[in-house]
């Protein structure tokens, strides 16, 4: 019996040796490891002109970049990446933190906390948002002509499909209510896109209110339906334009963003229109809520490029009810030198109200240029920044 068993274990052990050699080998992974940062020393006047300062920063608030690692590795069907950073002086994670598998060719499903998919997203930032951003209810280019798929922080998982011109996704936010406590679907994101070949991309997407991220409305516009169209039948030619609606009264009817850029070497110029429809609901008060900009890149060869930028948000987008601010407008100009991995530049920025480089006071402490100060600041602001950005 004894000897009976010992055959059969070495026939199994045989058996499944030859059953490995039958499986196909797994491709060897691609392992990468990057860095992107941006710094920003900034001197300017103090908040109601009470002083000057000097601190450094980042272009979206007051810890600096110093190191933005971005570790990846994968192969056809499975990978993973991690970003971590050092913006506070000490590591933590930042940007994209996940894995995924695809188990055919298109479909992928990924989980993790800020999954910061880009594939649909509308991006298009320019001047100052590369350097100190202005105050103010915007985000700027990023998200605000369409919201990205995961961000901001939230464990999530989401199945996506990008083939042959045809996209489509469901998000899932944590914490996933039942169908009872929540028909609505608040913690999902589901949405679908279409090439139109020589034409453009159309996309359209709903948003629940439990689902974090930013868009045009910012973090308060509850659950929406999102659609854009993106144009890329002109060369040289970058436009997308995005509508918001609400599915429930939370303070506006509608919002609508256009992203513009045209590269004619060595010019490029961008256009920015931000419009929303506020109610009485709004923490911006009922009326119209309006913010645009525009801005031109020179490059003037040898890596030396120069550029400006006007921009301007109305009392509504500075949240006037709520915080007591008026209109912004604010220019900027720059000059850089670029190298392979890396740039430096100066520039100057001056902003009529609502900011002051990079800090602003609110509530006895510092907050990002790109954040409210509770309506106590009205004075006109100046700073002179110079950056470095580096990217292995």
């Amino acid at each position: 019996m004894k000897k009976l068993l010992v055959v059969l274990l070495a026939l199994a052990v045989l058996g499944i040796f030859a059953f490995a050699d039958d499986m196909p080998a797994a491709a060897a992974p691609v392992v990468t490891i990057g860095d992107w940062g941006r710094q920003v020393l900034s001197f300017g006047n103090q908040d109601n002109n009470n002083g000057y300062y000097g601190e450094l920063g980042a272009s979206w608030g007051n810890n600096p970049r110093i190191v933005g690692l971005n570790i990846t590795a994968h192969n056809d069907n499975a990978g993973f990446s991690i970003t971590p950073d050092a913006d506070n002086g000490s590591f933590g994670l930042t940007d994209q933190n996940k894995a995924w598998v695809s188990p055919m060719p298109g479909l992928t499903m990924e989980m993790g906390i800020n999954l910061e998919t880009d594939t649909w997203r509308g991006a298009s930032d320019f001047g100052s948002d590369d350097w100190v951003r202005f105050g103010g209810n915007t985000v700027g280019g990023n998200s605000s002509t369409f919201a990205r798929l995961g961000e901001d922080g939230a464990y999530e998982s989401d199945l996506n499909y990008n083939k042959d011109g045809i996209g489509a996704w469901v998000l899932f936010a944590n914490p996933i209510a039942s169908p009872a406590t929540d028909p609505l679907g608040q913690s999902i994101q589901a949405g679908a896109a279409y090439a139109i070949p020589g034409i453009g991309t159309i996309k359209a997407q709903y948003y629940g209110a439990n689902v974090p991220g930013s868009s045009l409305i910012g973090n308060e516009a509850g659950a929406f339906i999102n659609a854009a169209f993106n144009l890329s039948a002109v060369k040289g030619l970058y436009e997308e334009i995005g509508v918001y609606y609400p599915t429930s009264d939370v303070g506006y009817t509608f919002g609508i963003a256009d992203d513009i850029s045209y590269a004619m070497a060595p010019l490029t110029i961008h256009a920015r229109v931000q419009y929303v429809s506020y109610d009485s609901l709004s923490y911006a008060g009922s009326g119209t809520g309006l913010a645009g900009g525009v801005g031109a890149d020179f490059d003037l060869g040898n890596g030396i490029g120069a550029g400006a930028d006007v921009q301007y948000q109305n009392a509504q987008m500075m949240q006037s009810d709520k915080n007591g601010n008026t209109a912004l407008t604010g220019v900027a100009v720059h000059i850089q030198k670029g190298f392979s991995n890396g740039y430096i530049g100066i520039g100057f920025e001056y902003s009529t109200v609502g900011w002051d480089g990079v800090y602003n006071t609110y509530n006895g402490g510092a907050t990002p240029a790109g954040s409210y100060n509770n309506g106590t600041n009205q004075y006109s602001h100046w700073c002179v920044p110079i950056v470095i950005s580096e990217w292995l």
